[in-house]
């Protein structure tokens, strides 16, 4: 599998993301990526077994879900999202949302490299991957703010 490399802009469910901080940069500490959030888009609602990431929002207001808690967080504002609590965020506004995510521990970011890789159709590898990663889906969460937020993955 490749490896990100620092400031490297990948794709991911159209979601540019660049590679701000490597794993390889903080001894495997963590990673940080930057994502710019389209007006309309809704992140996968999800969960992870292994990582803890925190959101710093750059720009714009960020719908955000964890666990029972929902808000909007504006600019300046960090999230945090704890392993084994569903979360997700979006973007219900109309102008783009930019925010900063930090993974812990790090690899995350050979997640996102290798999910950027994938086509809309590879769902075995999708599977592989998640599984890998300790990322596992939230049913009923993407129906139920797309209703309410008019957002869409």
């Amino acid at each position: 599998m490749n490896t990100p490399q620092q400031d490297q802009q990948v794709t991911i469910g159209g979601i540019p993301t660049v590679f701000r901080a490597l794993g390889s940069d903080s001894g495997g500490a963590l990673s940080i990526v930057e994502q710019s959030i389209a007006p309309g888009t809704l992140f996968w609602p999800h969960v992870h077994t292994d990582h803890d990431q925190v959101n710093i929002v750059l720009d714009g207001e960020l719908g955000v879900r964890i666990g029972d808690r929902e808000w909007t967080a504006t600019a300046g504002e960090t999230i945090v999202k704890p392993r084994l609590i569903p979360h997700t965020v979006w973007n219900a506004g109309t102008t783009t949302v930019r925010i900063l995510e930090i993974s812990t521990p790090a690899t995350f970011e050979d997640y996102f490299l290798a999910l950027s890789a994938l086509g809309p159709d590879d769902h075995d590898a999708r599977a592989a991957l998640q599984q890998r990663y300790g990322v596992t889906g939230v049913p009923g969460w993407a129906e139920d703010l797309r209703e309410r937020h008019g957002v869409r993955l």
